[in-house]
């Protein structure tokens, strides 16, 4: 009885068992449904601009659409090195939109995305791409301006009107100093001039730069790759030996020479060797610049008459022929017109030279009568020598002397608009003078007789409320630096359509709410302006100053 007792026991023991094990798996069949990220026409490898947006939007799903429970994590390495575990988390979004402003480099950084399933275990899920970072600032507009009147950052704006080979829409960054380093520049960037170190042909070898000079006199400069510092007036990197005391007062460029003004002095280097001031320039010494005022030719194959200023001190216009190891400067013949050696009673207030180098023009302005005048020289051309037919070495073309040419005297209306100018610049290529009050953009034409024509009506008046500060000729980046680049027989780059065919103007209409125009010509030798097709950049601060860069 008790071993019938015993089976018993024991069967039911083991259905016992076998109902508990039936529940086990249950239990063992209640799959995870897993997250996907589906990355799916997203390459692994990705390019993005300095300080351009990265957006990424890789669609995350999960069976039955339980997305409440997920969380993203982005995060990218702080360099770009293949074995960098440094992360740096940049969103928390399930899309990426993101300013990237990691340094330009050959090599990828690491970006990963991180999916946390918060009801599930916290399960994780990655995917990863490598992020190319590539300068943005190849070729455009560059804007300084202040917001509060003590520091000052840069902008920058490509537009296919002003920008080289570039089609797409427009892109402005602003503030670039501010995103890359937490913080703008600690003075006044108040003149902008773009330069390129090397041989500006080979793109591997040259170096694009914006030197600023400031209120003060300082002068820095910057990498245009991505606007970082490269140099300051205040070390050994842009200027070997400073003098107690010296300021910088004005930069230029002329033939492969690279220039700079300042109160001890001119100071210069070729820029093919060099990329910073040693010593002063011992062929200028004792020369001096009148108002900053130079009429400079950049073109790298015209190496006489280069550069030309009215030194008043001595009472003459002279120019620079050369460059620093070989170089001088030297003066222009009279004729019966004017005599440019007895010019001391007279200040300059505009000048530029012709694209071939010819023709020099000034504005001037007589101490005497407050009358003002446009003086113009023609241009100092050495002698090209060559074999004859006898094989004897002669002068095929004789040298011709710089000398003074033809003077245009502006009348009285031109005087009253000269008088309340902030802006007064020449031309390129027609013979006009343009005359920027707060109130409008005005037009002198010269080049017959001996009287310069005023057009009294403005070409452009800003808007309601806005006061001109400054404006400028047009000029792509590149043609400042070297105007063979553009121009001649060996240019190797075009030139854009409004390459000196508009008028940048900056306007204000209160002390922190500036606005440039960028306004094509339409008839440029009369100096018409097409507004209908003008570009239109607000959300400045003051502006200080406007120029331009290029590859």
């Amino acid at each position: 009885m008790k071993k019938i007792l015993y089976i018993f026991l024991f069967l039911l023991n083991m259905m016992s068992l076998s109902s508990c094990y039936d529940d086990i798996s249950k239990l063992a069949t209640n799959v995870i449904d897993d997250v996907k990220i589906d990355t799916i026409g997203i390459g692994k490898n990705l390019y993005v601009g300095y300080q351009e947006e990265l957006d990424l939007a890789p669609i995350i799903s999960q069976k039955g659409n339980k997305l409440d429970g997920l969380k993203y994590e982005w995060a990218l390495t702080e360099l770009p090195t293949t074995g960098n575990t440094e992360y740096e988390t940049i969103s928390t979004d399930k899309e990426l939109h993101k300013k990237i402003s990691r340094s330009i480099a050959s090599t990828p950084y690491t970006l990963k995305l991180t999916v946390t399933d918060t009801n599930n275990g916290n399960l994780q899920y990655l995917s990863s791409w490598k992020i190319y970072v590539q300068s943005s600032f190849v070729d455009g507009l560059v804007i300084s301006d202040t917001k509060d009147g003590t520091t000052s950052d840069l902008s920058f704006i490509k537009n296919k009107n002003i920008t080289l080979n570039y089609n797409k829409e427009e892109k402005i960054y602003r503030d670039i100093l501010n995103n890359a380093n937490g913080k703008p520049y600690n003075g006044l960037m108040t003149s902008l001039t773009y330069e390129v170190q090397g041989y500006t042909t080979y793109e591997t070898t040259h170096l694009n730069q914006v030197w600023a000079l400031t209120q003060n006199g300082d002068c820095v400069r910057f990498n245009c790759e991505d606007f970082s510092m490269n140099g300051n007036s205040d070390s050994e990197s842009l200027i070997a030996y400073k003098p107690a005391g010296l300021k910088f007062l004005k930069l230029f460029k002329g033939y492969q020479d690279f220039f700079a003004y300042t109160t001890k002095g001119i100071y210069s280097f070729l820029i093919a060797n060099d990329n910073r001031f040693g010593w002063y320039d011992t062929n200028v010494v004792g020369y001096t610049i009148n108002n900053n005022i130079v009429a400079a030719n950049s073109s790298s194959s015209i190496s006489d008459n280069h550069s030309a200023w009215l030194d008043k001190n001595k009472g003459q216009f002279v120019y620079y022929s050369g460059w620093p190891s070989s170089g001088g400067c030297y003066t222009y013949e009279a004729n019966s017109v004017f005599d440019p050696n007895d010019m001391s009673n007279q200040s300059a207030s505009a000048a530029i030279m012709s694209e071939d180098g010819t023709l020099t023009s000034f504005l001037l302005k007589d101490d005497g009568t407050s009358q003002y005048a446009i003086y113009t020289l023609s241009s100092y051309v050495s002698a090209i020598d060559n074999y004859d037919d006898q094989g004897n070495y002669v002068d095929t073309t004789p040298e011709q002397p710089g000398s003074a040419k033809s003077k245009f005297v502006i009348p009285s209306d031109g005087k009253t608009l000269l008088d309340k100018s902030v802006s007064v610049f020449f031309a390129q290529k027609e013979y006009v003078l343009y005359v920027a009050t707060a109130d409008g953009l005005y037009a002198i034409t010269y080049g017959s007789g001996s009287t310069a024509s005023v057009s009294t009506v403005a070409k452009f008046t800003p808007t309601a409320g806005e006061k001109i500060t400054l404006a400028k000729l047009y000029q792509q980046g590149q043609y400042t630096n070297d105007i063979a680049a553009i121009s001649g027989s060996d240019s190797y780059l075009k030139p854009l359509p409004w390459n000196n065919k508009a008028i940048v103007i900056g306007t204000q209409k209160s002390e922190y709410e500036g606005k440039v125009y960028v306004i094509p010509l339409s008839q440029p030798g009369i100096g018409t302006l097409d507004t209908t097709n003008a570009l239109t950049y607000d959300g400045f601060g003051k502006i200080l100053d406007v120029t331009t860069i290029g590859y």
